[in-house]
């Protein structure tokens, strides 16, 4: 994840401003992908306060900005001004990859960002296919931005090995995410990092 990298050498040479409503790493899903990006979310959250990480439901997103009406999201505090959405490092959840909203949003979120990834099942699901028609620079896993889980298509199971799969993957990527921010001072300071080495 090189766009981590990117994002924050821009925050520390002022490319990037700082400030309330803007993103850095936007994290979307449904159900009990949401429950887990929401997860995801509070422990970067917690580690780099000056990181601007958020959860949001794909269907919030659908109806804020995936309408030529915005459709007002009532007791929540997500607005299309709220949102500074300048190319944040986007992060899709979803176990089957397929599910309606998640897709919807690989495609609208493609006018927002040019750091989408997906965290599914396996590598060839709908959202995968999506991204890796945008990015045609490479088929190969490395360069996909899939992140699979392994655990395979699983259509009538209850929430069990595919919510432990997905937070161990996700448990993966905070670990990468710390020491890429950790192994640089300036990084450090640019997140808030509360972590010391």
């Amino acid at each position: 994840m090189q766009c981590i990298k990117r994002r924050l050498k821009g925050k520390v040479d002022g490319s990037i401003e700082n400030h309330a409503g803007q993103i850095d790493i936007l994290v979307t899903g449904c159900e009990v992908s949401l429950w887990l990006a929401e997860q995801f979310v509070a422990d970067l959250q917690k580690c780099f306060p000056k990181l601007y990480v958020k959860a949001v439901s794909s269907n919030k997103l659908l109806g804020l900005f995936g309408q030529e009406l915005s459709m007002p999201s009532i007791g929540f505090p997500y607005s299309q001004k709220g949102m500074d959405l300048k190319d944040p490092i986007v992060l899709i959840i979803s176990h089957s990859g397929g599910t309606f909203a998640p897709l919807a949003c690989s495609n609208l979120l493609q006018s927002f960002s040019s750091s989408i990834f997906a965290v599914c099942s396996e590598w060839d699901t709908q959202v995968g296919k999506q991204l890796r028609s945008i990015y045609s620079g490479g088929l190969d896993l490395l360069t996909s931005r899939i992140f699979s889980t392994e655990v395979g298509v699983r259509p009538a199971e209850p929430c069990s090995i595919s919510v432990v799969a997905t937070h161990q993957l996700l448990t993966n990527i905070f670990e990468h995410i710390c020491m890429t921010i950790l192994g640089d001072p300036n990084f450090r300071y640019v997140t808030g990092s509360i972590i010391n080495e």
